[in-house]
């Protein structure tokens, strides 16, 4: 009926591949947190909180940027584990973006700050220097060309 949450499709469940399509909410987004960690089980805590960072940065921005949070809209996300890594993949519904029109990111700017004020207008969460701070937290950070996939890749010694 109505007011029934949009739900979470467990696609594969196994240990080394965790893939679930979400419902672009922000509501979906905090459920999906605690699977990055049973997935990251005995990795140190500094690589699980930097992996868990850049997760986090990245499901949002597809979830608000790619899927407008509309719950109607899917956002396909891939956790592939093996002895040497931890591999996301995050696919969101939108028509995906250059870096060229971000003019709401950090990394549009010159000045960090402008964004700040440009976010500020557009009535969006503080953020954008996201994709700095995860280039910085992940060993190899990869969009496709429509950038509205992104996989990144934490090396596990």
């Amino acid at each position: 009926g109505s007011g029934e949450r949009p739900t979470i499709d467990v696609v594969s469940a196994v240990p080394g591949w965790v893939e679930l399509i979400v419902p672009c909410t922000l509501e979906a987004a905090e459920g999906i947190q605690p699977v990055v960690e049973r997935l990251a089980a005995g990795i140190p805590e500094d690589v699980l909180e930097s992996v868990a960072f850049a997760f986090r940065e990245l499901v949002m921005n597809a979830i608000e940027w790619g899927g407008r949070l509309d719950p109607s809209r899917k956002v396909r996300i891939t956790c592939v584990r093996t002895d040497r890594m931890l591999m996301y993949r995050i696919a969101d519904p939108g028509p995906g973006f250059t870096f060229d029109n971000l003019d709401h990111a950090a990394i549009a700017h010159d000045n960090p700050i402008d964004h700040v004020l440009v976010r500020d207008a557009k009535g969006l969460r503080p953020g954008g220097f996201g994709v700095l701070t995860v280039r910085a937290s992940v060993d190899e950070l990869v969009y496709n060309q429509k950038q509205n996939e992104v996989i990144f890749i934490k090396y596990l010694s």
